[in-house]
């Protein structure tokens, strides 16, 4: 038996311009970097979870960290499109979510109204990743 997990503690998403996506994340998202460099910005989340954007050009070399061990390189050598989903509170919340996307003028590609009762929004970020918006009851674990 395999040992216990807790939550995802990071979702990276991977760009070709790191500021030009953080922007996006910054604007639309509300959300603010705790570091930002030309090639990764990192956003901390609630519930101590990360989201990373990074440069795929710069991330495909091992990266020695003399005294700590090693990174090994990150990374997909295409712009395969990649998935995010930020839990919110409830429905008012999400509909705080829909109000804020259409002032955004941020298009809601999709919406999911799920057998459990939950409710999931999609738009797209600057780059084309598809980015959710969830309340419980989505999921059994969620």
């Amino acid at each position: 038996m395999a040992p216990k997990l807790e939550q995802i503690v990071e979702t990276i998403l991977y760009t070709d311009d790191a500021p030009r996506l953080a922007r996006w994340y910054k604007d639309v998202m509300g959300l603010e970097p705790f570091m930002e460099t030309k090639r990764v910005a990192m956003f901390a989340l609630p519930n101590s979870t990360l989201l990373l954007l990074f440069d795929r050009n710069e991330v495909t070399e091992d990266k020695e960290c003399p005294g700590e061990g090693v990174i090994p390189k990150h990374g997909c050598p295409t712009g395969l499109g990649q998935h995010i989903a930020f839990g919110c509170g409830g429905l008012d919340e999400i509909a705080e979510w829909e109000a804020h996307f259409k002032a955004k003028q941020v298009p809601i590609i999709a919406t999911m109204d799920w057998k459990q009762g939950g409710r999931s929004l999609y738009v797209k970020d600057s780059e084309g990743h598809v980015i959710e918006v969830i309340t419980r009851g989505v999921w059994k674990a969620y």
